[in-house]
């Protein structure tokens, strides 16, 4: 119980020190000069402070014998278009569909850490536990 509440404790630090990289990256720079290794950086930090919770959630289930799977259609259905809006390029959206389109939203800071955020969430849930 105690490894959990650590493990607790240490994801939501690490998530606030993610977003704090994020918003000190993104704060005076242009939209169409982001660097790809902040658009890494948004995928990475919640999965990995996620990670941390979840992952020794599952381990546990594993140990006791539990059967441990993939939900193939969630990772598909929300996994790909939220990695895709995570790490596309900036200003993609508004050059594939025009500045005043609906998708040309996706190309702002504040909807990539979003898709990032919805990316960890869909990886770290998208698997089934059963009993054997």
């Amino acid at each position: 119980m105690m490894v959990r509440r650590l493990l607790t404790v240490s994801s939501s630090a690490l998530m606030l020190v993610g977003l704090v990289t994020l918003t000190w990256g993104f704060r005076d720079l242009p939209l169409d000069e982001r660097p790809e290794w902040m658009a890494w950086q948004m995928v990475l930090w919640p999965i990995a402070a996620l990670g941390l919770m979840e992952g020794w959630r599952f381990y546990r289930y594993w140990k006791r014998g539990w059967k441990i799977s993939a939900d193939r259609f969630k990772l598909l259905v929300h996994g790909v278009p939220s990695l895709w809006v995570a790490a596309m390029p900036a200003g993609a959206m508004t050059n594939w569909w025009g500045p005043q389109s609906f998708f040309a939203l996706l190309d702002f800071p504040t909807a990539k850490v979003m898709a990032s955020i919805w990316l960890a969430y869909t990886l770290w849930s998208a698997w089934e536990v059963t009993l054997p």
